[in-house]
C-alpha cells in the first residue's frame, strides 16, 4: 500500500497526464452520499457532466440528474455488499476487502479513460479513494466533500484523500479545525 502511494506521487511529478476533457465527474456512492451528491444538481447544467456511483437506482428520470451528460456505474463495493447480504456465512475479510477495492479502483479507471475529466468531485465513500488515485496519476483536479455526517473526526476515505486532494469541502465549522485548517466550510449540502 505504501509503495502504491510513493508510486502516484512520483508518477504525478512527472505528468504523465494524457489530455484531458471539460467533463466533470460527480461522483459518490448510495444512501447518504448520493443524496448530498444530488445536492449539486444546480451544477450539472453548467458542465459536462458525467455521474459516477454504484446507486443502481440513479437514472435521468430523477429530476435532479436530467442534465447530466451520462451516468456510469462503478459496482465493485456494492456487489460485494451485496455478496455479503446474500450469504451470512461470508465474512469481509482484509484481502476480499482489498480486492474489492482493486476491483473498483480498474472500474474507475476504465471510466476516467472513457470521459478524461477535468475535475472530480466526490462526496464519498468508497468510491471517493480511487477517483483520488486515478485524479493525481492523470492530471485531473480533485475535490473531495466530507459528509455532513460527520462533525467531529474524518471519514476513513477522508483520512486516506486528505494529503492527494487539491480541496477539501466540509459541512461543519469544526471540521474545519479537524482538517488541521486544510478544509474550507461552505455551509450544508441538504
Amino acid at each position: 500500500v505504501v509503495a502504491f502511494f510513493i508510486i502516484i506521487r512520483i508518477l504525478s511529478k512527472y505528468n504523465i497526464m494524457a489530455k484531458l476533457n471539460n467533463t466533470v465527474f460527480f461522483a459518490s456512492n448510495e444512501g447518504g452520499h448520493f443524496a448530498q451528491l444530488t445536492a449539486l444538481h444546480d451544477l450539472f447544467d453548467k458542465y459536462d457532466s458525467v455521474i459516477v456511483t454504484d446507486n443502481k437506482r440513479a437514472n435521468k428520470g430523477i429530476p435532479a440528474l436530467k442534465n447530466v451528460k451520462a451516468i456510469e456505474f462503478a459496482m465493485a463495493f456494492a456487489d460485494k455488499r451485496e455478496e455479503l447480504t446474500k450469504d451470512k456465512s461470508k465474512k469481509l475479510t482484509h484481502t476480499s476487502y482489498l480486492s474489492a477495492y482493486w476491483d473498483l479502483f480498474k472500474q474507475c479507471n476504465a471510466i476516467w479513460k472513457k470521459y478524461r475529466p477535468k475535475v472530480i468531485i466526490s462526496t464519498g465513500s468508497n468510491i471517493a479513494v480511487p477517483l483520488c488515485f486515478i485524479a493525481k496519476l492523470y492530471g485531473s483536479k480533485f475535490v473531495y466533500i466530507e459528509t455532513r455526517a460527520k462533525v467531529y473526526n474524518k471519514t476513513i476515505s477522508g483520512k486516506i484523500v486528505e494529503r492527494f486532494a487539491d480541496k477539501i469541502i466540509v459541512q461543519w465549522p469544526e471540521m474545519v479545525k479537524v482538517y488541521k485548517e486544510r478544509a474550507e466550510y461552505y455551509g450544508t449540502l441538504v
